[in-house]
């Protein structure tokens, strides 16, 4: 009977030891997993920090590319502060910001039908990558919307404060009521997919509704509309439209 006691003692003893290193087995496993987790953080982190420097590295090349551009061709501040319709300063400031290849590219890029033509291409060009994302590129879709959007409001907002307005005093008179309510309907699509999860197989097929009526509208302006009244407009008439729709840009630097 006392052996029998005895090896029961022993058996429970070994299986204290066991339990024992496979708890400090555990601790080390998870301590090690503790440190990976803290390592990968840390790779995190850095990759984070390096993407910033270099976002903000390009950011600063595009702002000394203008700033070089507009001094190896000449453009002095007044010529700069000319095109966009605003004082020495400003334009000065301008130059040496990081928004500066986007603010001076647009003012010297033309008259304002030139520069609302290159914005129907990026428009349409952004419209083509978005149909190229699927359901489940929530994330790359979101960006992009977000670039179109911004691309869009920027072209109702100087069409609607200066090309409509000057539009409504031309022949082409009646043409500026049925383009401004379009404008508005643009408006709507935009709201309506901004309210949808981008994973919703509702949101590509109301895009790409917005994308048919853009198309249209853009198509209408640019081939039926505009260029019988920009050929109307005398240089200085032209010119000045083109001043007032650069300083709209402005609004949304």
């Amino acid at each position: 009977m006392i052996q029998v006691l005895d090896d029961a003692r022993d058996r429970l003893s070994a299986l204290g030891r066991e339990a024992a290193k496979r708890a400090d087995d555990g601790a080390s496993y998870l301590g090690g997993l503790t440190k990976e987790a803290s390592r990968r953080a840390d790779d995190s982190a850095s990759y984070l920090t390096d993407l910033t420097r270099q976002v903000s590295r390009r950011a600063d090349d595009s702002a000394r590319y203008a700033y070089t551009k507009a001094k190896t061709e000449r453009v002095s501040w007044t010529m700069v502060a000319g095109a966009l319709g605003v004082g020495f300063v400003t334009a000065f400031a301008l130059l040496n910001s990081k928004k500066a290849a986007v603010a001076t590219t647009t003012a010297m890029s033309g008259d304002w039908f030139e520069i609302l033509s290159a914005e129907r291409r990026r428009i349409e060009r952004l419209f083509k990558q978005i149909e190229g994302t699927s359901d489940d590129q929530a994330v790359k879709r979101a960006r992009l919307s977000d670039a179109l959007s911004t691309a869009l409001t920027k072209h109702a907002l100087q069409k609607e404060n200066v090309i409509y307005p000057a539009l409504r005093g031309s022949d082409q008179g009646a043409s500026s009521t049925h383009l401004a309510a379009e404008q508005f309907e643009i408006k709507t699509y935009l709201y309506e997919l901004e309210a949808l999860p981008k994973d919703d197989p509702r949101w590509m097929r109301k895009l790409k509704a917005l994308q048919h009526l853009v198309e249209e509208h853009m198509q209408e302006e640019e081939e039926t509309v505009f260029p019988p009244f920009h050929a109307a407009l005398s240089p200085a008439e032209n010119a000045r439209l083109t001043r007032a729709m650069n300083r709209e840009a402005l609004k949304l630097v």
